[in-house]
């Protein structure tokens, strides 16, 4: 039966798991019927902690909501500077990769700071899926303000002449809107699950920090 306690949640299990498995224990050899009641309470005290949880998920995505507007405020800044203020037709490799990065990052940092109001890797995976799809819509919908209100600017970019030529299109502007449209659908989906992949990896390192503090 000490196996159904894998049910309740991470958090949980550290701070009652180990009273419970005592108290399992002292019940001693049990009648079927007496070990079927057992287990039934176990699996619904599971559910209920599970449940129990879910107030925490407002506080969290508020947190992730928080993350990600910073990140696309940032991100827009550097859209507009690079493709308006000072275009330079050029797709800067590096300056790519750094925002990648920076954004990478940031989606790591959700784990950090939700971790522990979280209480569950579900919870953290989710604020940080949520911000990454965020961060990926936002985006794409700066380009899409960008690119239609100054587009005699940037129809000038040798790399949208030329992918307009390959596209078969006559409209650059339905060009740059049809693939913006595929480009946000990628983004948000991509950055999505890499947001909850890293959210968990930062309530992990987050945890791993704090058994390092109480150790010292």
């Amino acid at each position: 039966m000490k196996r159904l306690l894998r049910l309740y949640p991470a958090s949980w299990r550290h701070e009652y798991g180990d009273e419970l498995a005592q108290v399992l224990e002292d019940l001693g050899p049990l009648s079927l019927s007496r070990r079927i009641s057992v287990m039934v309470d176990l699996v619904r005290g599971a559910t209920d902690a599970h449940f129990r949880a879910l107030p925490a998920v407002g506080a969290v995505l508020r947190r992730a909501v928080l993350v990600a507007s910073i990140v696309w405020a940032a991100l827009s800044i550097e859209i507009v500077l690079s493709n308006v203020v000072f275009p330079t037709g050029d797709n800067d490799g590096a300056s790519v990769l750094i925002s990648y990065l920076a954004v990478f990052v940031a989606l790591t940092a959700v784990g950090v700071l939700t971790g522990r109001l979280a209480g569950h890797w579900w919870i953290v995976a989710l604020a940080g899926g949520c911000a990454g799809a965020l961060v990926g819509v936002l985006t794409i919908g700066t380009y899409a303000v960008i690119d239609n209100v100054f587009l005699d600017v940037i129809s000038r970019q040798q790399p949208k002449i030329d992918g307009l030529a390959a596209s078969g299109f006559t409209s650059m502007r339905t060009y740059i809107n049809l693939s913006l449209l595929l480009a946000g659908v990628l983004l948000s989906t991509f950055l999505g699950f890499a947001g909850a992949g890293l959210a968990v990896l930062g309530s992990h390192l987050r945890r791993a920090g704090s058994r390092r503090q109480i150790l010292a």
